[in-house]
This record gives C-alpha cells, sequence and structure tokens, in this order.
C-alpha cells in the first residue's frame, strides 16, 4: 500500500563504458539568465516569507529589516534579494498547454525565485464510490496547474495510482495528464461498520488505506525538504486521515473488545499518532508548508457517511441513536447511531486537515465547495517572498545541524522560514570529485542547473531485441576559450520507472573534446555528447548528471521517455531527430552508427538560413496483414495558426517484410517561416490505431 513518490536518488557506481572521441567545436547558444545571487564563498541560502495578519505578503522589506541567528548569534547577510513571483503567463496558442516539447532543459534550476508545488492527491482516502469527489480533486488540482508562474515547477503524487506520479516539471500538459489519470477513491470511511455482522464490527478496511496516506504525505514531505533551497509548497487534497488524537487518549480495555479488527484499529491508530508529529517537526524545520484541500466540500464526506450507512442495512433501526457517554470508537462492538458515526468521521478527518496546515504554516481550505478563492489566497501568500543568505561559519563541521532564528523589525507580522540546516562540505571539495558530484546532482527531486544542459531522448527499435534503443542527444554550453583547449566530460546514465524503481545500473561514461577559439555567438560555444541506454518497453525517467572537468562544473537534467511496444503493438513511432546544418560537435559523431543513418542535434532554434531535417519511424507490430498507413504532417505558430499541412499515404510496399519499418524525412521549410515558436506533429493512422509525435522548435 505504501506509495513510493518522487525519487531522490541514492547515487551508485555502474559500469565504466568509455568513449573516447576528439571534437573541434565552435557554436553559438543564448546565455543563460543568472540566479539572483551568487557568490565566492560557501552560503546557507533560505527564502523567508513574511506575512500580515490577514496572510498577505509585506513587499518592500531590505536587508536591513532582517536579523539572522545562527545558534543564537547574529551573522552579517551576505545575499538579499526580494522575490516577487510573475502571475501565470496569459494563455497562449491552445498547443502550448497541451503538447511537451521534447527537449528538456536544467534552465529553470538556475531561477531561485521558481517555487515548488507538491500536488498531492489522496486517492487513497477519497470515498471509493463517490464520483462527485473526484471531480472535485481533478478541478482542484487543475486549477494549482493553471496558477503556476513561468519559473514554477510542480509534481503530482497519488497515495494509490504511484505508477502515474509526474515528477517536477514546468510543463502542464503533464501535469494535466497525469491528474486526468485520478479515478475513484478507496476508502469507505465506516470504521468497519459498513461490514457488521450480527451487530458485531468488521475489519476496517481503511486501515492500509490510512497508513499508505499517511506514509505517502511524509514521503512527499522528504522529497520537498530535500529540495533546493526556495519557496516550496505541498497541496494537499484529500478528504483527511483518520488519525483520532481523542480516541488515543482513552483507557485501553483489555477484554473481548479489543479482540481481532478492533484491536488491529487501534494498534493502526496509535502508530499514526505517534508519527503525525513527527512529520510536522520536520516539515517546520524545512519551511515546507502545507495547504490542506477537501475535495468533498460542504458537509461532503458526512453526506456520503450516511448515504453509504443506510446502504449496507446495517443501520436501519439506529439512524437517530446517540453513542453513549464515553463511546469508544476504536473499541467499540457496538454500532453508534449512523449520524453519530458520519459526524465523527468528518470530524476527525477535517481535524488532521486542518492540524496539518496549522502545524505547518499553510491554510486549510475545508467546508466550502467554493476552492478558487482559498486557492487564490494560497498563491497570493506565496508571491513574494525573500532570499538571504549568510556564510556558513568555518568552524561548522560537515554533517552538523545549526539552529537559524530570522527575525524582523515590523510589528504583528508572521515569519516563515526553515530553522535548522545541515552543514555541507566546501562546494570545492565537492567539485573535485567528478563520481560525488555528479550523484549531488542526480540525487534531488529537481535538476542541477549549475552546468547547463539540455537533451532530447527518443526511442527506437533494435530489431530481433526486446529492448528498444533510447537514444540520448545531451547539449552542452561552454565559455568560448581563447587557445586550443582539452578537457573531459564525464557522465552518469540511469532509468527508472515513474513509481522510483531503478532499472539496471547506472551507467558511466567518458568522452574527450578539444575546443578551439572562434566561431561561437555572444562568448559561448556548444557541442553534444551522443549516447544510448537499453529499455523494455515503458514510461521511465532519464536521469543524466554530467561533469566538466575544466571548470570542475557538474549539473544534471531529466527527461520523461515512453518506449512503445514496437513489435506487438498495431501502429506506433519512434522518436523523431532533427538533423541540421550548420551543426553542433558531435561527441562521438558514430555513435548511432548501425542505428540511425543520420547524426541528430538536441537543437531546436533554427535560422531561416539553416537546413534541417526530421527523421523518424513508423512499424506495424504484431502478424497481421500490413496495411497502407495515413500520415498527416501540420506545422503551427504560436498564434495558433496552422501554417503547414501535407497528407498522404504509405503503401504497405514500403514497409520491410521483416522489420515492419518505414523511414520518414521531413525537410523544415525554414525559408518560408517567419520568427516564431512552432508546434510540427507527424499522425500516422491504420485501422483502428494511431500515434502521434511532436517536435517544437524556434526560428529566428
Amino acid at each position: 500500500m505504501t506509495a513510493r513518490v518522487i525519487v531522490v536518488l541514492v547515487f551508485a557506481v555502474g559500469a565504466l563504458l568509455r568513449a573516447d572521441a576528439a571534437a573541434i567545436v565552435g557554436s553559438a547558444q543564448d546565455p543563460q539568465r543568472p540566479p539572483i545571487f551568487r557568490t565566492a564563498v560557501d552560503l546557507v541560502q533560505f527564502d523567508v516569507s513574511v506575512l500580515d495578519k490577514q496572510r498577505r505578503p509585506i513587499r518592500g522589506l531590505t536587508a536591513a529589516d532582517f536579523t539572522v541567528l545562527e545558534d543564537g548569534k547574529a551573522q552579517p547577510i551576505a545575499a538579499f534579494a526580494a522575490v516577487d513571483v510573475p502571475s501565470a503567463p496569459p494563455p497562449g496558442a491552445t498547443w502550448m498547454r497541451k503538447v511537451t516539447p521534447d527537449v528538456q532543459t536544467n534552465d529553470l534550476a538556475q531561477h531561485p525565485e521558481g517555487r515548488l508545488f507538491l500536488i498531492l492527491i489522496d486517492d487513497a482516502m477519497l470515498p471509493f464510490d463517490d464520483l462527485r469527489s473526484a471531480r472535485s480533486a481533478k478541478d482542484i488540482a487543475r486549477s494549482v496547474v493553471d496558477r503556476l508562474g513561468p519559473s514554477d515547477q510542480a509534481a503530482v503524487v497519488f497515495s494509490v495510482a504511484s505508477a502515474n506520479v509526474q515528477n517536477f516539471t514546468a510543463d502542464r500538459s503533464k501535469l494535466l495528464r497525469a491528474i486526468d489519470t485520478l479515478h475513484l477513491g478507496s476508502a469507505s470511511h465506516m470504521l468497519g461498520w459498513d461490514s457488521a455482522r450480527g451487530g458485531a464490527r468488521g475489519l476496517d478496511g481503511d486501515i492500509l488505506y490510512r497508513q499508505g496516506s499517511l506514509e505517502t504525505l511524509r514521503n512527499a514531505a522528504d522529497v520537498l525538504i530535500a529540495a533546493p533551497q526556495r519557496r516550496k509548497a505541498l497541496i494537499l487534497i484529500s478528504p483527511g486521515i483518520a488519525v483520532d488524537f481523542a480516541s488515543e487518549g482513552q483507557p485501553v480495555l483489555a477484554r473481548g473488545a479489543r479482540e481481532g479488527g478492533v484491536s488491529l484499529l487501534r494498534e493502526t491508530n496509535s502508530d499514526l499518532v505517534r508519527q503525525t508529529p513527527e512529520m510536522f517537526r520536520a516539515m517546520r524545520a524545512a519551511n515546507v508548508t502545507v495547504y490542506s484541500v477537501d475535495p468533498c466540500g460542504f458537509s461532503g464526506l458526512f453526506d456520503y457517511v450516511v448515504a453509504r450507512g443506510m446502504g449496507t442495512g446495517n443501520f436501519s433501526t439506529l439512524a437517530s441513536r446517540a453513542p453513549p457517554a464515553g463511546y469508544r470508537w476504536l473499541d467499540a462492538n457496538s454500532p453508534p447511531g449512523l449520524h453519530q458515526l458520519a459526524r465523527h468521521m468528518a470530524n476527525v478527518n477535517m481535524d488532521f486537515l486542518m492540524t496539518t496546515a496549522s502545524n505547518t504554516g499553510g491554510r486549510a481550505i475545508v467546508n466550502t465547495s467554493e476552492f478558487e478563492p482559498g486557492l487564490d489566497g494560497i498563491f497570493e501568500e506565496n508571491s513574494s517572498y525573500y532570499v538571504l543568505g549568510y556564510a556558513q561559519p568555518p568552524k561548522n563541521k560537515p554533517g552538523s545541524l545549526h539552529r537559524v532564528t530570522v527575525r524582523v523589525n515590523r510589528p504583528d507580522v508572521t515569519v516563515r522560514t526553515r530553522d535548522v540546516y545541515e552543514t555541507t562540505a566546501p562546494s570545492t571539495e565537492l567539485r573535485a570529485d567528478a563520481k560525488k558530484a555528479m550523484g549531488r546532482a542526480a540525487a534531488g527531486p529537481v535538476a542541477d542547473g549549475e552546468l547547463p544542459l539540455e537533451v532530447v531522448v527518443a526511442p527506437v527499435m533494435m530489431p530481433g531485441q526486446k529492448e528498444a534503443a533510447v537514444t540520448i542527444v545531451l547539449g552542452f554550453r561552454q565559455p568560448a576559450v581563447t587557445t586550443r583547449t582539452s578537457q573531459t566530460l564525464e557522465l552518469e546514465t540511469s532509468l527508472f520507472t515513474p513509481d522510483g524503481r531503478r532499472r539496471g545500473v547506472p551507467r558511466r561514461q567518458s568522452a574527450s573534446v578539444t575546443l578551439v577559439p572562434g566561431g561561437g555567438e555572444r562568448g559561448l560555444t556548444r557541442y553534444e555528447l551522443l549516447t544510448q541506454i537499453a529499455a523494455e518497453p515503458g514510461r521511465y525517467e532519464l536521469r543524466l548528471a554530467a561533469h566538466r572537468a575544466s571548470d570542475g562544473l557538474s549539473g544534471s537534467v531529466y527527461a520523461d521517455v515512453e518506449v512503445p511496444d514496437f513489435a506487438g503493438a498495431p501502429l506506433s513511432l519512434s522518436g523523431v531527430w532533427l538533423e541540421a546544418l550548420p551543426g553542433h560537435a558531435a561527441i562521438p559523431k558514430d555513435a548511432f552508427a548501425g542505428l540511425l543513418p543520420i547524426v541528430p542535434t538536441a537543437s531546436r532554434d533554427f535560422a531561416r538560413t539553416d537546413a534541417a531535417t526530421a527523421y523518424y519511424r513508423i512499424y506495424q507490430g504484431g502478424d497481421s496483414p500490413l496495411e497502407p498507413v495515413t500520415l498527416t504532417v501540420r506545422i503551427v505558430d504560436e498564434k495558433d495558426a496552422q501554417v503547414a499541412e501535407a497528407t498522404g499515404t504509405i503503401g504497405v510496399e514500403r514497409f520491410g517484410p521483416q522489420t515492419r519499418m518505414a523511414e520518414q524525412r521531413f525537410a523544415l521549410p525554414l525559408r518560408e517561416l517567419a520568427s516564431s515558436r512552432y508546434w510540427l506533429s507527424f499522425d500516422v493512422r491504420a485501422g483502428k490505431a494511431s500515434a502521434r509525435r511532436d517536435v517544437v522548435f524556434r526560428v529566428r
């Protein structure tokens, strides 16, 4: 029942795959927007929210308004920034909210002003036959996504359907697709009285769901605790978890009422009661704020329990009977009145939502079916905050814990920030060991942007093998050099299922590259490392960590990839590769020899004078007779105007009799396109089967 949510990776050394190559490099790339502040010393960095009595953020403060103490001793503020988060961007082209770009970058990791929101949809505790609550939970989650700012990232987690997790991303289409996978919930909220026989309570089927729900909440909090020090919040969409603190204080009975399922119910509740305060303490220490939203709405859970109880027939003569004074909800073997049971369950669940929010500095949106004002308030109070940093005292040993206190010289304000930090090794020490540096870069829930990276991953069938090849084109950006310079790149590649299970072992790879002066623009040059990894059909997260020896920088980039069942699916598409002239240096150029007839690039930014060609493959799996395939190619601009469309039929003679595969190429009409961002789609259909691949590119 335990859900494994956003994985925090444990670094492991895999097989060393050597791929030495030399390249003469000279190309261009737009410079990165700098982070809010950088400094040569190691900083203790944290975000601080300052709210008034109405929970509105107080703006306009300066560093002089803050006092920072570590273990009670004042620390000089070495870095300070006031952050006002831009509102959600106005809706652009419709496709921009529905189409996932095929290039993934770690650019947002360099924006400390970007917030992290973890959306936890508690499908374990949603009533299992209440369609209204499930729809409401989806609507709430979608409204959260609609409010995300341009530098924000969010993740979607479920307490039961862990395979549908979406890790942190700024891609709203991925978040919405994950939200749409939500189905009806799992819980009955009846404390076992729905399965009563002869007046004796049955086993409470929600016990495992409550345990799994709380563990998922704790795991989700751990993920945010491990995330970079920026504004972060956990939005819990749940009717609540029935952790009954009041009943826990009652004396324990030692006779018949403590038998079987009743005993298990009390023991489970005792365990949850013990876990909850420690979870709250960890959240407060890391400044993880929880906002609770009850999708059941006004009286929703109460009405649900009443309706379900009436449907069982167990309460027909007991609906109005109140339980006697001192009634033991966890130990009782005689049923309560139905309305009293409904009121008790509604109150205990709501108490959990309100307690969780108040203990972490958040707010609870409960007892209402109008969720939008509450969601507006959540985003308003997180729309402005401050980022502070002070030099890590040299006497602090790595791994030691220190108490941090932040004060503001304003009356009647609430200050929220983390109150504990752990001393880390100096950055110079971390950079000295490439393996450790890459492990650190790929261990967090969001990518590390210290070394700017971008990647394109594309699956392709390997004939005669169950596994497919996932090709990887990893783009690097490098300050231009003034003399011929050789350096070494290290790469670590890991593959995970959505619920956090590692597939295979991490693969390590080295490559050498030679840089020459000139050829770049804006003082930057670009080159690309080509590699691949094998994967069976399924959905995965690919984590790549890289280290550049010349400057000691490390970074990571995460990419989602879905590998089709090329051999079995009636119709499927490989990934789409782009080849461009002039191109960037590829290391090594023959990495895909025997697999692809082109040398692909991760670049999706072209001048009108460039030449770019898309290459992809169409597969008809299984052993049914081959069919003609209808192909439609469209190009749509950023104003939702379709600027090109072509439709044709690919005859069965184009498909190899053994491979059941047909190759396709498409030349991008760059000279005919205005400066804009474009969506290029390839749709194929054969009978009732269909498949589509998307590419997003820009013409400058």
